[in-house]
Protein backbone atom coordinates (compact mmCIF):
# COMPACT_ATOMS: atom_id res chain seq x y z
CA UNK A 1 0.00 0.00 0.00
CA UNK A 2 1.51 3.49 -0.57
CA UNK A 3 1.80 5.99 1.69
CA UNK A 4 -0.85 9.13 1.67
CA UNK A 5 0.64 12.27 1.14
CA UNK A 6 1.38 14.88 3.81
CA UNK A 7 -1.34 17.15 2.64
CA UNK A 8 -4.37 14.47 2.68
CA UNK A 9 -3.30 13.34 5.70
CA UNK A 10 -3.82 17.05 6.82
CA UNK A 11 -7.03 17.31 4.99
CA UNK A 12 -8.95 14.25 6.35
CA UNK A 13 -7.91 15.46 9.89
CA UNK A 14 -9.09 18.55 9.73
CA UNK A 15 -12.64 17.20 7.62
CA UNK A 16 -13.50 14.38 10.69
CA UNK A 17 -12.27 16.80 13.60
CA UNK A 18 -14.24 19.46 12.76
CA UNK A 19 -16.89 16.65 12.01
CA UNK A 20 -16.47 15.40 15.71
CA UNK A 21 -17.05 18.85 16.76
CA UNK A 22 -19.77 20.07 15.02
CA UNK A 23 -21.65 16.55 16.55
CA UNK A 24 -20.13 17.56 19.85
CA UNK A 25 -21.37 21.07 20.04
CA UNK A 26 -25.11 20.27 18.45
CA UNK A 27 -28.39 21.31 20.27
CA UNK A 28 -30.36 17.54 21.44
CA UNK A 29 -33.07 16.89 19.57
CA UNK A 30 -36.55 17.68 21.17
CA UNK A 31 -38.54 14.50 22.39
CA UNK A 32 -41.33 13.60 19.79
CA UNK A 33 -44.07 13.61 22.70
CA UNK A 34 -43.96 17.60 22.77
CA UNK A 35 -44.05 18.20 19.24
CA UNK A 36 -47.10 19.05 17.88
CA UNK A 37 -48.09 19.57 13.90
CA UNK A 38 -48.81 23.17 12.78
CA UNK A 39 -52.15 24.23 12.98
CA UNK A 40 -53.22 27.55 11.19
CA UNK A 41 -56.86 28.66 11.01
CA UNK A 42 -58.03 31.27 8.49
CA UNK A 43 -60.31 34.07 10.46
CA UNK A 44 -63.93 33.99 9.47
CA UNK A 45 -63.66 30.33 7.71
CA UNK A 46 -66.27 27.86 9.06
CA UNK A 47 -65.69 24.85 7.21
CA UNK A 48 -67.64 21.76 7.12
CA UNK A 49 -66.40 19.20 9.15
CA UNK A 50 -66.47 15.59 9.19
CA UNK A 51 -67.38 14.59 12.59
CA UNK A 52 -68.56 10.72 12.08
CA UNK A 53 -66.69 9.53 9.46
CA UNK A 54 -63.91 6.04 11.22
CA UNK A 55 -60.29 6.58 10.56
CA UNK A 56 -58.92 6.35 6.94
CA UNK A 57 -57.17 2.82 6.36
CA UNK A 58 -53.26 3.64 6.51
CA UNK A 59 -50.44 1.46 4.92
CA UNK A 60 -49.43 -1.41 6.78
CA UNK A 61 -47.66 -0.54 9.60
CA UNK A 62 -48.96 2.84 10.42
CA UNK A 63 -51.68 3.76 13.04
CA UNK A 64 -53.21 6.96 13.78
CA UNK A 65 -55.15 7.99 16.90
CA UNK A 66 -58.13 10.60 17.66
CA UNK A 67 -56.65 14.14 17.73
CA UNK A 68 -57.49 15.75 21.03
CA UNK A 69 -57.37 19.47 19.43
CA UNK A 70 -60.45 20.30 16.94
CA UNK A 71 -58.01 21.32 13.92
CA UNK A 72 -56.83 17.82 12.72
CA UNK A 73 -58.88 14.56 12.97
CA UNK A 74 -55.89 11.42 13.23
CA UNK A 75 -52.52 11.71 14.09
CA UNK A 76 -49.88 9.67 14.07
CA UNK A 77 -46.09 8.42 13.90
CA UNK A 78 -44.01 5.93 11.50
CA UNK A 79 -40.71 4.55 12.01
CA UNK A 80 -39.37 5.51 8.57
CA UNK A 81 -37.89 8.63 7.01
CA UNK A 82 -39.63 11.77 5.57
CA UNK A 83 -39.11 11.43 1.91
CA UNK A 84 -40.15 7.60 2.44
CA UNK A 85 -43.18 8.14 4.11
CA UNK A 86 -44.35 11.24 1.81
CA UNK A 87 -44.32 8.78 -0.58
CA UNK A 88 -45.69 6.08 0.38
CA UNK A 89 -48.41 7.81 1.99
CA UNK A 90 -49.01 9.97 -1.11
CA UNK A 91 -49.00 6.53 -3.56
CA UNK A 92 -51.19 5.23 -0.65
CA UNK A 93 -54.05 7.33 -1.00
CA UNK A 94 -53.89 7.76 -4.51
CA UNK A 95 -54.63 4.29 -4.71
CA UNK A 96 -57.14 4.47 -2.40
CA UNK A 97 -59.25 6.92 -4.72
CA UNK A 98 -57.88 10.15 -3.40
CA UNK A 99 -56.81 12.40 -6.22
CA UNK A 100 -53.71 14.87 -5.40
CA UNK A 101 -54.54 18.88 -5.63
CA UNK A 102 -51.94 20.59 -4.06
CA UNK A 103 -48.32 20.16 -1.87
CA UNK A 104 -47.48 23.06 0.56
CA UNK A 105 -44.04 22.99 1.78
CA UNK A 106 -43.67 24.69 4.98
CA UNK A 107 -39.85 24.09 5.75
CA UNK A 108 -37.23 22.49 3.80
CA UNK A 109 -34.16 22.81 6.08
CA UNK A 110 -33.40 19.94 8.91
CA UNK A 111 -36.80 19.64 9.51
CA UNK A 112 -38.94 19.30 6.45
CA UNK A 113 -42.76 19.45 6.89
CA UNK A 114 -45.24 19.60 3.74
CA UNK A 115 -48.96 19.82 3.29
CA UNK A 116 -50.80 17.54 0.68
CA UNK A 117 -54.39 17.69 -0.03
CA UNK A 118 -56.18 15.34 -1.72
CA UNK A 119 -60.25 15.15 -3.56
CA UNK A 120 -61.99 12.14 -3.41
CA UNK A 121 -65.75 12.88 -5.11
CA UNK A 122 -67.22 14.93 -2.02
CA UNK A 123 -64.73 15.37 0.69
CA UNK A 124 -60.93 16.92 0.53
CA UNK A 125 -58.46 15.61 2.90
CA UNK A 126 -55.47 17.48 4.20
CA UNK A 127 -52.13 15.73 4.87
CA UNK A 128 -49.55 17.08 6.96
CA UNK A 129 -46.30 15.09 7.42
CA UNK A 130 -43.21 16.09 9.54
CA UNK A 131 -39.63 14.96 10.22
CA UNK A 132 -39.32 14.06 13.79
CA UNK A 133 -36.00 11.96 13.75
CA UNK A 134 -33.77 10.56 11.09
CA UNK A 135 -36.15 7.42 10.97
CA UNK A 136 -39.29 8.88 12.62
CA UNK A 137 -42.00 11.05 10.75
CA UNK A 138 -44.97 12.45 11.98
CA UNK A 139 -48.03 12.95 10.53
CA UNK A 140 -51.77 14.28 10.67
CA UNK A 141 -55.04 14.12 8.82
CA UNK A 142 -58.66 15.68 8.46
CA UNK A 143 -61.41 15.37 6.42
CA UNK A 144 -63.68 18.10 5.40
CA UNK A 145 -66.52 18.17 2.88
CA UNK A 146 -66.58 20.33 -0.38
CA UNK A 147 -68.06 23.39 0.05
CA UNK A 148 -69.71 24.05 -3.64
CA UNK A 149 -70.72 27.02 -4.64
CA UNK A 150 -73.52 27.91 -6.45
CA UNK A 151 -74.77 31.21 -8.14
CA UNK A 152 -73.84 33.06 -11.33
CA UNK A 153 -71.18 35.59 -12.19
CA UNK A 154 -71.80 39.11 -12.68
CA UNK A 155 -69.53 41.13 -14.71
Amino acid sequence: MKKLPLFAVVFLLILFGGTGILLLLREPVPSAAGRQPVTRRAAGRNPARVEALPPLRLPPGMTAQRCPEDSWEYTGETAANFVSTRGRLSAWFQSQSWRPEKQITLDESLRPQVILTFSNGKYELTLQIWKIGTNRTGFSYRRDKKIEFEGEIIQ
